[in-house]
């Protein structure tokens, strides 16, 4: 497990009770509101499928009254930032869609750095699902499509987040903390006083 999200979790831990439960998304279950969201969404991103790809791996912390999500570089960039424009975020108490947006635009150069080649950029599956990725990092025809995965996959987990009642909070290393430090950095550290000023700044409280 990651550096971040270990300490992350470790943090969590001292305040609220982990749980090994797995919150299962079911595309068949939802509203045909949603339902159609998720199709629109993944044709915008170039799917190829017939059906869109809804099987999301796991949740990164799973507690016994919410889920956090944490969203490092990879997760910022211009395909993230097309789902963000969906009306379902005008119902999502958990996530500042517009401070988003903005990490999206000021730190693609980020994520472009960290995940332009290799199972970052492209595999077999995500080929299959969203078309040929483009040359690593070349985003003129079709770019990314482990990209488009990631991003219509956070999607899928936002469309949980305001379609069921288990509230899902996304953080991203990018917010800023006490004395403008950013949580990345603090959880990289193992910052635990810093992280508790952030934790009541969003209001991940019982």
């Amino acid at each position: 497990m990651k550096l971040r999200e270990t300490n992350l979790r470790k943090f969590l831990s001292q305040k609220y009770e982990i749980s090994n439960t797995n919150h299962r998304f079911d595309f068949g279950l939802l509203d045909d509101y949603y339902k159609n969201e998720l199709v629109s969404m993944y044709r915008k991103l170039g799917g190829v499928l017939d059906a869109p790809p809804t099987s999301f791996g796991a949740w990164d912390i799973v507690t016994k009254d919410f889920i956090v999500e944490l969203d490092e570089e990879q997760h910022f960039n211009r395909y993230r930032e097309l789902t963000l424009e969906s009306e379902i975020y005008a119902d999502n108490k958990f996530l500042d869609v517009n401070q988003y947006k903005i990490y999206c635009k000021e730190f693609e150069s980020v994520c472009l750095k960290k995940a332009s080649r290799g199972g970052y950029w492209k595999n077999d599956s995500t080929e299959k699902q969203f078309g040929k990725a483009s040359e690593n990092g070349d985003f003129s025809v079709n770019g990314s499509p482990r990209w488009k995965q990631r991003a219509f996959y956070d999607f899928c987990r936002d469309i949980f987040a305001v379609s069921s009642r288990v509230p899902v909070y996304r953080i991203a290393i990018y917010d800023k903390m006490a004395l403008g430090v950013e949580l990345g950095k603090a959880l990289l550290k193992g910052d635990s006083m810093i992280f508790e000023h952030y934790l009541n700044e969003i209001r991940i409280l019982n």
